[in-house]
């Protein structure tokens, strides 16, 4: 059975973890205490705003100086790259290193602020909004800032604090903060350190679903991560993978850079985007990637994972790679190019436009206060702290103190330096 809490989020019974082995139960509501020794699957109220992101003609060029590889000064970086990502679906940006993966997220997530840019980025088939697009969009970065001296919950309750208007309540922050973790598969490890280098805490997987937490909170339309599998062992990412599938059940639209990604992960995208140098060597169902190289003259070996074989093939840095201009040109030329071009022009005429929605920050005074009590506990917490710059102004006095140690104070005038 499936019940609403007050924030409109549905609530689902079901096994949800096979990391913690635990069954589903039912979610307390407000009036009645949240049974922490039950746990839950929870799914979010199906997305208010549905985006369909799409990018025609995107490049990207920076200045350099120049050199023979170089000769106009300028390296482009993306050229000419179209696309659409659609809601409920998963769509992974593939290619080797340097091919533009990183680049194509940051400029879809609006992160880009040098360089110069050329094409449209579209949502719902209207040029983007710059201010609209934030408030319906959420980006995990590939590194994880997290402190290690606090828990699980501790940290998603700042964070909410610190992103959610003022007009939501510490209750129904409360109320958000456990529905999140618990559809990320964190209940468990609620009251768990982060951890870091000094102490044992979360594991990489648990890390990298609690950064991707941290942006659910606002429930976004669009969720952007930049290589979310990364330093992850193939269990874990086979695990972090499945939690953002679920995601797209939601009706996000979900966009993920993944660089070489296992069988299982690969089996979970609903479209693939393969980069090289910066161009488009295929943008289109996974289900049509294996036919599509096929038809260009490389089938995919048997028994081998498509994503290794296609990412080799196109990998400029060896020498068995193939002509990537040829792959660029029969892509450019194909039927699955034709139909995302076909359905980014459809968009237009379509698709219901997005409301003028505005992301509505927590006030300034809020957000002081957050920090400070946040910069005070992890101070408290990390007492070894106080004793190293204890040691370094004992060392820092000793030091200054040795420079006039058993020198002569019996000065005459004769023997200043004058100035």
């Amino acid at each position: 059975m499936a019940s609403l809490s007050p924030r409109g989020y549905a609530i689902l019974e079901s096994d949800y973890s096979q990391e913690s082995g635990h069954t589903g139960a039912t979610m307390a509501t407000p009036d009645k205490p949240r049974n922490l020794d039950r746990e839950i699957e929870i799914k979010y109220e199906r997305i208010r705003n549905p985006c369909v992101l799409s990018w025609s003609d995107l490049s990207y060029t920076v200045k350099g100086k120049k050199s023979p590889e170089l000769p106009w000064g300028t390296k482009t970086i993306l050229d000419r790259v179209s696309g659409r990502c659609a809601p409920g679906e998963l769509t992974a940006v593939m290619g080797p290193s340097g091919s533009g993966k990183t680049t194509l997220v940051d400029m879809l997530a609006d992160r880009i602020s040098s360089g110069e840019v050329s094409g449209v980025i579209e949502v719902n088939g209207v040029e983007r909004d710059s201010k609209t697009f934030r408030a319906v969009t959420s980006y995990v970065a590939q590194e994880d800032t997290l402190l290690g001296s606090f828990t699980v919950a501790e940290t998603m309750r700042m964070a909410a604090k610190l992103s959610l208007p003022n007009t939501v309540t510490s209750h129904e922050i409360e109320i958000r903060v456990e529905n999140v973790m618990d559809a990320m598969g964190l209940g468990t490890a609620r009251d768990t350190l982060v951890g870091d280098i000094f102490r044992k805490g979360l594991s990489g997987g648990q890390k990298r679903r609690l950064s991707i937490a941290i942006e659910l909170l606002s429930n976004p339309s669009i969720l952007i991560l930049d290589e979310p599998t990364s330093g992850l062992d193939s269990s874990a990412a086979h695990n972090v993978m499945k939690f953002i599938v679920k995601l797209c059940a939601e009706g996000k639209t979900v966009v993920c850079t993944i660089h070489q990604p296992s069988s299982l992960v690969y089996e979970m995208f609903s479209n693939v985007i393969v980069l090289s140098a910066g161009q488009t060597v295929y943008c289109g169902p996974r289900a049509k990637m294996i036919p599509h190289f096929a038809s260009a003259g490389h089938d995919c070996p048997t028994y081998m994972n498509p994503a290794e074989y296609f990412i080799s093939l196109v990998n400029t840095d060896f020498e068995d790679h193939v002509e990537v201009p040829k792959l660029v040109y029969a892509y450019s030329k194909s039927k699955t190019n034709k139909q995302i071009q076909e359905r980014i022009n459809r968009d237009r005429t379509t698709l219901k436009h997005l409301p003028d929605i505005r992301k509505r920050p927590p006030s300034a005074l809020r957000q002081f206060g957050v920090l400070m009590y946040r910069n005070t506990l992890n101070n408290i917490r990390n007492p070894g702290i106080y004793w190293i710059r204890l040691f370094m102004y004992f060392c820092l006095s000793f030091m200054v103190g040795t420079m006039y140690l058993s020198t002569n104070d019996d000065l005459t005038e004769e023997d200043l330096v004058p100035l």
